[in-house]
């Protein structure tokens, strides 16, 4: 990541520029949650919103409080949740990582798998193309081994992840509940 620019409130401050605009990623502290997660939610619908209609993202949103809250323990339980924002503070971005959540379909070489799964990255269209998803991602996971389910229909999103080195492994998988219709691809990353 560059230093961006050398005066102002952000001298010194990592950041990323797309134009004029300057983008920051940090851990996301308790007071973040909010900004963060309804961040989430508007990205969901700029990603999945030719996916599912409009009672799936009403009912995302309307637990947008357990959700806070649910992350409010996790921080407090020693988790970290990193979000990107942009020079004036507004959330642009987010990104979660951390053990693999066993239960949930695994690699075929169930001894060999990653211990770390990214639950999550989105980034507002107004952001992608900044170099905030690869800080992000960055953050989150580092350069080792990982693991994490991606769409199938998510073509952007796949070849984001390729890119950084993660192929996928095994056939896609059915989702169920509120996803259901939809499968989704296993992707492993095997670090430098």
């Amino acid at each position: 990541m560059s230093r961006a620019g050398n005066r102002g409130p952000d001298a010194g401050r990592p950041g990323l520029r797309r134009g004029g605009t300057r983008y920051f990623v940090r851990d996301a502290a308790a007071a973040d949650l909010e900004a963060v997660l309804a961040m989430k939610a508007a990205a969901w619908r700029e990603a999945y919103g030719h996916l599912r209609d409009e009672s799936f993202f009403e009912r995302a949103e309307a637990t947008l409080g357990s959700q806070v809250e649910h992350w409010r323990s996790q921080l407090a339980a020693g988790r970290t949740l990193w979000l990107a924002e942009d020079a004036r503070g507004r959330c642009v971005g987010m990104a979660a990582a951390g053990p693999v959540i066993h239960g949930s379909p695994s690699p075929a070489d169930d001894h060999d798998s990653p211990e770390l799964q990214l639950y999550s990255i989105y980034v507002l269209a107004q952001a992608q193309g900044s170099g905030v998803a690869d800080a992000l991602l960055d953050r989150a996971i580092g350069s080792g081994d990982c693991l994490l389910w991606v769409l199938t229909g998510n073509g952007r999103a796949r070849a984001f992840y390729a890119r950084h080195g993660f192929t996928a492994v095994g056939d896609p998988v059915p989702m169920e509940g509120p996803w259901s219709g939809l499968d989704e691809q296993l992707m492993v990353r095997r670090g430098a």
